[in-house]
């Protein structure tokens, strides 16, 4: 039976690193000689307004109350490519991966394409800034972008964590690592948090982008950080959940899953709620790692969870969305949109919003569970 469970453990393994390896074979795809890149952005709530990026590559803004569409802006198109695989020319959208952020009247969306757009909250087809103004970053864009005191943060694929004005786009630092970045940052206080596939998670300095500390997990790391106090939390390919501290990156105890750990996870009330792709939301003491109870979902989790009021609302690949009431840790199923999930979820007025990989933007009323379909396309 040991031996069994490694074998499944393994293929599991190979499974995950299989579909990473094709995601970039469906920026390359073909249909009818156009190559068609596709993302999984979850959205960004500001008011009653939702911003998303489509898988055309469009920046979508959406009221939230009566689900009309407010604006749509398409990304610049690229140049014209062979896209390999005997396919033929033509024009190339750029891929959304990450959520927007919004700040200062601004919507900051980062593309596949290796650029920073800045498109005015209000809707304009034209985007206030473009970083870089000429030419591309060398590295695609996958994580979102965060904005903290007049400056958006992001990193790209190349390995380099960017810090820009919000106003005019003009980079103030960098910083490089020595691997991919796929990761979205975090920000406490003065400190920025952000992990690489080298398989470190790093504590920049926001004024200038210095190094404070790092800490060697044993994977590869793409989910986003979350900072409650003076804990930073992480979660890695090495199947651990990190709890470090956050002036000096020492560990403070680590708990390991049956699969790897993508999604940010969610802190409430002392307690961490961390899912991973062996389909577990796992539900720990924030203080010392503690397993309070596992709920086994059945689908690998990638989409990053949310709080609403109390209750935190997870979905899961196979589509299935769920509410956990955080008092009693009791789990009951929200919706089934049978549709896979990969984006991160959003949440605002008490609903959740789900962004599918058909492209269908959901809103889930989490009291009541009333389901409406809002249209992007």
């Amino acid at each position: 039976m040991r031996i069994c469970g490694n074998r499944i453990w393994r293929t599991q393994l190979w499974l995950s690193i299989i579909v990473l390896a094709l995601v970039g074979l469906v920026f390359t795809g073909c249909t009818g000689g156009t190559t068609i890149p596709k993302g999984w952005s979850g959205g960004t709530v500001e008011g009653n307004t939702l911003y998303v990026g489509s898988m055309d590559g469009r920046l979508i803004a959406v009221n939230i109350v009566d689900g009309s569409r407010l604006w749509a802006a398409k990304l610049e198109t690229g140049a014209t490519s062979g896209g390999g695989f005997g396919c033929a020319q033509g024009p190339t959208s750029v891929a959304i991966y990450g959520s927007p952020a919004v700040s200062d009247n601004l919507v900051y969306v980062g593309g596949y394409n290796g650029k920073v757009y800045a498109y005015p909250s209000a809707g304009r087809e034209e985007p206030r800034w473009i970083y870089p103004r000429q030419g591309n970053l060398s590295g695609f864009i996958v994580g979102s972008l965060v904005t903290d005191q007049g400056r958006v943060y992001f990193a790209s694929a190349a390995g380099t964590v960017y810090a820009l004005d919000t106003a005019e786009g003009y980079k103030v630092w960098d910083f490089r690592t020595g691997e991919k970045i796929w990761s979205t940052p975090a920000i406490a206080g003065e400190t920025l948090f952000i992990g690489s596939f080298e398989k470190k998670l790093y504590a920049l300095n926001t004024a200038d982008g210095t190094e404070k500390w790092h800490f060697t997990a044993e994977g590869a790391i793409v989910a986003t950080p979350v900072v409650d106090g003076n804990t930073v939390y992480i979660g890695s390919f090495d199947r651990y959940l990190y709890a470090l501290d956050t002036a000096t990156g020492s560990l403070k105890w680590k708990f390991m899953a049956e699969n790897w750990f993508w999604a940010k996870p969610v802190v409430y009330d002392g307690v961490i709620y961390a899912g991973s792709l062996d389909g577990k939301v796992y539900v720990l003491k924030t203080d010392n790692g503690e397993k309070l109870t596992e709920l086994d979902l059945k689908s690998p989790i990638s989409s990053s969870p949310v709080l609403v009021d109390n209750s935190v609302v997870v979905a899961t690949e196979a589509g299935i969305v769920y509410v956990v009431d955080t008092a009693t840790n009791e789990i009951k199923e929200l919706a089934s949109l049978g549709e896979k999930v990969y984006a991160s979820l959003s949440a605002g007025q008490g609903s959740v919003f789900v962004h599918t990989a058909q492209d269908a933007l959901y809103a889930i009323d989490v009291a009541s569970g009333a389901l409406r379909k809002f249209t992007i396309k």
